[in-house]
């Protein structure tokens, strides 16, 4: 390893005492994580075979640093880390210590082995035990849809576990900082009832959801010392990085054990904690310099521009109200403001400026990143339906939607549908007719309803093109009927041999008909991921599930799709994403957890509330739900304000720490419904504009 390569702070961190523990903060990009993997070099050179490592991080993505360290040529020989998180450590330690746990924590069915729950099973399972509660009138007046409410509940459940209080302590919580109506205080005491009879289930059941796996962890490593010791006595050295994205449990661990293990690194990124909708908690972590020996501090950023550094600096300033009047003339370089009066101008100007950095500046399309607060339907298929059009490559990013949501689910479904008749799930015209125009290039509605009523027989049974009547096959083209006729002639080869399980068909439906060239998913990335999404959701679906439906006479791929008709959130949003050189198009919150710098932004319509606003959770509350809060306080309209206040300003920092070029801001006079708007980041802008004017005058 050449440690000329590092500046003088970073070989400091590297050649440190090892026996130490260091606290290492700094802003995004000023080369924390890559003095970490330098020093997880220099441990693994100097450790023997029975000194192992621990790696931590909140969420594997931001421990893909770490994996590709390992796979460097000049990585130690015979030293393989363990890289985890939370989540991670609290199963391999539930899966080692089963027969202990079992007898003293509750569960009744004493299974040779637990099952763990992802947040689809979780789902299922808590349909099942809320369904007397719905049907006695819980939670008429939230107006949410059922997988929705049911992850709220399990949220409520997950805080309670992660921030370390008792679970009937969430109704309480929430009742005493309530100010607004009194129905919002049943829905809460609901909320739990539910919550209660679901951890209920799962100690009956032996199944572990999420928050019961960390509950117990929490519970046995901190309370038994020579559990704690046994588990972790094989770890000398331990790197946790982005700790401010992390949960107080977490750093409970970490305080706990700072003197069982020698070696510490400790990682903080500033002005962070993205994730604090997930209980992210960065004055949690904070507590972890009192076991350092040594505080470093990283305060030069690489590769970000100087015009954008403080571009930055006098935004976030702006957003806050503070006084500037140090304003660089370099901050005018760093953005393009655009008025249009009309979102189809905007699509427009982007897409058209998207093509120029692709075609004309050879920019890689993965340095590209088109950010909005929000991602409906319409915003979406009109940015990739531009993007297709001038053949650039995208990703699209929506953790929050279901999997039925998604219109390739459906049309690969259909036919799922067709080719398994024993499921008795019927198909309708409109829904064949949606999976038509994805499938086949250039099917319009008028041809795929022509295609949909004639091909759709009795028993939900599917013909092939060439039954229709010649006026009508050459209406819908025979380009299409063929295309159309080949995926059933596959279906008919696939219903004489051994049926597989769902996810496999659809595996090899996508390998060897729809991925091919003449069909719609035919160099689709983005329809391909969330393929890909669907089938890892199916697979573990099966593997949770094969038991229940084996005692229930029923397939697990029936099981799934009737459940998935009632919608799931998909455990999706916990996977890595494919490291594709695709333009991105996300949510912008969604895009700064991936942690991915890109050379070039689009922000949509910044005068959209949304960028400010906090979605409303009728059942729970990321701020009242934290260590942070006072019980004895009520969350007013002013703390509401304020967070929001705080929250858009980490926003807007977070998001040109990870623009490295320029930014390119759009407003749009009149939004999707018609109306005139603003909000505190347009506010922002022009308030950042009048502080600019002596500055361009002077320039």
């Amino acid at each position: 390893m050449n440690i000329q390569q590092y500046n003088s702070l970073q070989q400091e961190v590297i050649e440190s005492e090892i026996n130490t523990h260091l606290f290492l903060e700094g802003p995004f990009k000023s080369g924390k994580t890559s003095a970490a993997t330098a020093r997880l070099k220099h441990l693994a050179d100097q450790s023997n075979p029975e000194h192992q490592i621990l790696i931590l991080t909140p969420q594997h993505t931001l421990s893909q640093a770490y994996q590709r360290c390992l796979l460097e040529s000049d990585f130690p020989s015979g030293v393989i880390p363990t890289i985890t998180t939370l989540a991670g450590l609290s199963r391999q330690f539930i899966r080692l210590f089963w027969s202990m746990i079992s007898e003293n924590s509750g569960f009744q069915a004493r299974s040779a082995s637990p099952t763990f729950l992802n947040m689809e099973s979780a789902q299922f399972f808590m349909e099942q035990v809320c369904q007397p509660f719905l049907a006695k009138g819980y939670f008429l007046e939230v107006h949410i849809n059922q997988a929705r409410l049911f992850s709220q509940i399990l949220d409520t459940m997950n805080k309670a576990a992660l921030i370390g209080y008792p679970l009937e302590e969430t109704a309480p919580r929430l009742t005493a900082a309530w100010n607004g109506e009194a129905i919002r205080v049943k829905h809460y005491q609901q909320s739990q009832e539910c919550a209660l009879a679901f951890r209920k289930f799962c100690l009956q059941n032996d199944v572990l959801d999420f928050s019961l796996q960390i509950e117990i962890f929490r519970n046995a490593i901190l309370a038994n010392s020579s559990l704690r010791q046994q588990f972790f006595k094989p770890y000398h050295y331990l790197i946790a990085d982005n700790i401010e994205e992390d949960v107080p449990c977490l750093h409970d661990l970490l305080l706990e054990l700072s003197d069982q293990i020698p070696s510490m690194l400790l990682i903080k990124d500033l002005h962070a904690g993205f994730r604090s909708f997930l209980g992210a908690d960065p004055p949690s972590a904070d507590r972890l310099r009192s076991i350092c020996s040594q505080n470093f501090t990283f305060t030069e950023q690489f590769r970000v521009s100087s015009p954008m550094h403080a571009f930055q600096s006098a935004m976030t300033h702006c957003i806050m109200r503070k006084n500037s009047t140090d304003i660089s003339p370099d901050a005018l370089q760093a953005y393009t403001l655009q008025n249009v009066q009309f979102y189809p101008e905007m699509i427009n100007s982007i897409c058209d400026m998207v093509d120029h950095l692709v075609h004309e500046e050879q920019v890689p399309p993965g340095e590209i990143a088109i950010l909005s607060p929000y991602l409906p339907d319409s915003l979406k298929f009109s940015l990739t339906t531009r993007l297709q059009s001038l053949s650039i490559p995208y990703l699209s990013t929506r953790p929050s939607r279901t999997l039925a949501e998604e219109s390739v689910t459906n049309a690969v479904l259909v036919f799922a549908k067709h080719a398994h008749p024993q499921w008795e799930i019927p198909i309708t015209s409109e829904e064949l007719r949606s999976a038509l125009m994805v499938l086949l290039p250039g099917c319009d509605i008028i041809r795929a309803s022509l295609l949909a009523q004639n091909t759709l027989k009795a028993n939900h049974h599917l013909e092939h093109f060439s039954t229709i009547p010649e006026f009508t096959r050459t209406r819908i083209t025979y380009a299409m009927g063929n295309q159309f006729d080949v995926i059933l002639d596959w279906i008919d080869q696939y219903q004489q041999s051994t049926q597989v399980p769902l996810d496999v068909f659809l595996s090899l439906l996508f390998g060897e008909v729809l991925s091919q060239p003449g069909f719609g998913l035919h160099n689709d990335i983005d329809n391909a991921v969330l393929l890909t999404r669907l089938i890892a959701s199916i697979r573990d679906f099966r593997l949770t599930f094969q038991s229940l439906a084996e005692q229930q006479h029923i397939d697990s791929s029936q099981l799934f799709m009737e459940t998935l008709q009632r919608g799931l959130l998909p455990a999706s949003f916990y996977r890595d994403e494919p490291d594709l050189d695709t333009v991105t198009i996300a949510p912008a919150f969604t895009f700064l957890m991936k942690n991915k710098p890109v050379r070039y932004q689009f922000w949509l319509d910044i005068g959209d509330i949304g960028w400010w606003e906090r979605l409303d959770q009728p059942l729970t509350h990321p701020y009242v739900l934290n260590r942070n809060w006072d019980p004895s306080k009520r969350w007013t309209d002013a703390q509401e304000y304020q967070a929001n206040q705080s929250s858009l300003e980490r926003l807007v920092r977070g998001l040109l720490d990870r623009c490295e070029e320029h930014v390119y801001l759009y407003v749009v006079r009149l939004n999707q419904a018609g109306i005139n708007q603003s909000s505190p980041l347009l506010s922002g802008i022009q308030l950042f504009l009048k502080r600019t004017m002596g500055v361009k005058n002077h320039a």
